[in-house]
């Protein structure tokens, strides 16, 4: 569902807490993204930081 007016309501979280939480997820990806892009490059470089990156935001985000 790309719209759900009660998202906050359902997850039972206001609106900073849930910006706040979103936005540190959403910079952790970015940087795992850039992380990524060196690792291909660079297949040396940060064997496993992408991929124990990713589980663990998995993880966090199941316990939301």
């Amino acid at each position: 569902m790309i719209f759900d007016l009660h998202h906050l309501k359902k997850a039972n979280i206001n609106y900073l807490s849930h910006g706040v939480r979103v936005i540190k997820v959403s910079i952790v990806l970015i940087a795992l993204g850039v992380i990524g892009i060196i690792h291909g490059l660079f297949p040396f470089a940060f064997v496993e930081t992408v991929s124990n990156g990713v589980k663990k935001i998995a993880d966090e985000m199941s316990h939301f």
